[in-house]
């Protein structure tokens, strides 16, 4: 899969998508193939569900947001995410503490 991610990206595939609900080894596979190219590439990753999982229900809470973006920075060997979207187009969490969310950057 990461050779197969690779030759995506020399033939001019530059956006990749991933989300916490498809399971870790997806984010570390996305990681693993473009830990060299970070800056030729935009990463784009998804939060909202309860422990990562769809079917448990919705959690957009600040401290989720918090800890969802801190994995996936490690999964993806990246030291930042292009695109941080809520995944579920509903959520428990009001808007305003969605986007008010302060996620801690080195």
């Amino acid at each position: 899969m990461v050779s197969l991610i690779r030759a995506a990206i020399e033939r001019g595939i530059v956006f990749f998508d991933t989300a916490e609900c498809y399971g870790e080894a997806n984010e570390t596979l996305v990681g693993e193939a473009l830990a060299p190219i970070p800056d030729q590439v935009v990463i784009a990753t998804k939060f909202g569900f309860k422990n990562r999982d769809y079917r448990m229900g919705f959690d957009s809470s600040p401290a989720r947001i918090r800890r969802v973006v801190e994995q996936a920075l490690k999964r993806l060997q990246a030291d930042w995410i292009d695109l941080f979207l809520s995944a579920p187009s509903r959520s428990d969490a009001p808007v305003e503490d969605v986007a008010g969310a302060r996620i801690p950057f080195q």
